[in-house]
């Protein structure tokens, strides 16, 4: 994962921290939260990665690599993520001027006649105004910190919605190869059962068969006629998905992804070894963790409202009469501002913020038992994955040999046509099963890879 200078470098897990002494926070007392985590996955499989967070490249498709990089580069919620990181900068930067002196200049001119005499007077004037306020017990501090914490929570954010575009990309292109390999399969499947149809109605002509077989070829033949329509929205609607999340044009890539390709499988072995690294490079769980930085330090900032404010003040004035003389003011000194009576305003907005940073400390806490339970959802997916392709490819292979020796029994007249017309609906069904096999084997890479990698890389500052 990139780094960036503000992000927290330190997200120790180790035991659980129960609570927080947030009551007692002030400015630098944050310390990062622990959480106890298992000491692997189950998973027993080298890590093996297809390397610096693009995972995607595992697949080894020119395509989906091309629908990635449209979809970091154009998508809209990307773009939104990045416009967030500006604003937070540009918070910050405002929260860091406090601490400068503030200089300021006012002016007048003013021209009229006086009462005693029918003549014009003029005179101007102009103030330097400097205040500065000392940052005695630390509010300005906290603030910075909360401030440098957002713009690292809103880095992280982008971070988030690349990622998500990412698999979200990944996912869409691996159903459309399904639909587009499922189409393709039910026309072949389509195509011969036409064939078996022709020959059927031959042998009824010449009374060798039945009506029933007939009718059993003919339904077998409007069946997958039936299955088209669905597989054809199924591939449409995947397209569209495709072109929102790229901002493209459904049309543009409809032409472009209509030829032919095999279903992508990824070329690696997944596994990600030690919870606490996969755990500490997940954006959503930095996200959560700068969040909790930036709730602590508004607490700071609650405490720093109970002691009193010092700004230091000064003013220049030069002062122009209308009889050709000048008059110079000029003022020095502190000011100090002390909080006597608040209305109990400052213990609400202690308690406020106090009750804040106690909800991100939970909403970390909870990002960390997502975290854990994605990855280990999609590592039992994936790792079972394998022996089902397995398991459907000999399925296929059996259905396959099977549907040759039956039409070849029923052309020598050795058997009859059911058992032909069960063998065929027995290979689409294995046919179409490996092809869902494939395709929830790709899902569950990608989901793993989301789950695990940490990120693809964030928009330069």
């Amino acid at each position: 994962m990139t780094e960036y200078p503000n992000v927290s470098r330190r997200m120790m897990l180790g035991g659980l921290a129960s609570t927080l002494a947030l009551a007692a926070c002030s400015p630098g007392a944050y310390t990062a939260p622990k959480a106890e985590l298992s000491t692997r996955f189950a998973s027993d499989s080298p890590a093996r990665r297809a390397g610096a967070n693009a995972w995607w490249a595992a697949f080894r498709d020119k395509n989906m690599d091309t629908l990635v990089a449209a979809g970091l580069a154009r998508n809209l919620d990307v773009q939104t993520a990045v416009a967030v990181i500006r604003e937070a900068e540009a918070n910050a930067r405002l929260v860091g001027a406090n601490d400068l002196p503030q200089i300021n200049v006012t002016g007048s001119a003013n021209r009229g006649i006086s009462e005693s005499a029918v003549q014009i007077s003029e005179n101007s004037s102009a103030t330097l105004g400097i205040s500065w306020l000392i940052d005695i017990f630390g509010a300005n501090r906290a603030a910075r910190r909360g401030a440098s914490a957002q713009v690292d929570a809103a880095y992280l954010s982008a971070e988030v919605a690349r990622l998500t575009v990412a698999s979200a990309v990944a996912s869409a292109y691996v159903d459309l190869r399904y639909y587009q390999t499922a189409l393709t399969l039910t026309k072949q499947s389509l195509d011969s059962r036409k064939r078996t149809l022709a020959l059927t109605r031959e042998q009824d002509f010449l009374g060798s068969v039945s009506r029933v077989e007939v009718l059993q070829a003919e339904q077998l033949v409007t069946q997958a006629e039936a299955d088209l329509p669905a597989l054809e929205v199924g591939f449409d609607q995947s397209v569209n998905r495709l072109a929102t999340l790229t901002a493209g044009r459904s049309a543009d890539l409809a032409a472009r992804l209509r030829k032919g390709s095999g279903q992508p499988r990824a070329a690696y072995r997944a596994s990600v070894g030690v919870p606490a690294d996969v755990v500490r490079v997940r954006p959503d769980v930095g996200v959560a963790e700068r969040n909790l930085a930036a709730a602590v330090a508004s607490v700071g900032e609650a405490e720093a409202a109970f002691y009193p404010k010092l700004t230091l003040t000064g003013s220049v004035t030069p002062i122009d009469l209308s009889g050709g003389g000048s008059v110079k003011t000029w003022g020095f000194g502190p000011q100090i501002s002390v909080p006597l009576f608040t209305g109990g305003a400052n213990r609400a907005q202690l308690s406020a913020a106090q009750a804040r940073a106690e909800q991100a400390r939970l909403a970390w806490h909870a990002s960390v038992l997502k975290a854990v339970e994605e990855v280990e959802n999609a590592l039992a997916g994936y790792n079972r994955d394998g022996r089902s392709v397995a398991a459907q490819e000999r399925l296929v292979a059996n259905a396959s040999e099977s549907v040759s020796l039956a039409r070849t029994s029923y052309e020598l007249g050795e058997a009859g046509f059911f058992p032909v017309l069960d063998a065929e609906r027995t290979l689409l069904s294995a046919r179409q099963e490996l092809a869902n096999a494939v395709r929830q084997q790709a899902l569950n890479f990608v989901a793993l890879s989301a789950a695990s990698a940490g990120g693809v890389g964030l928009p330069a500052k």
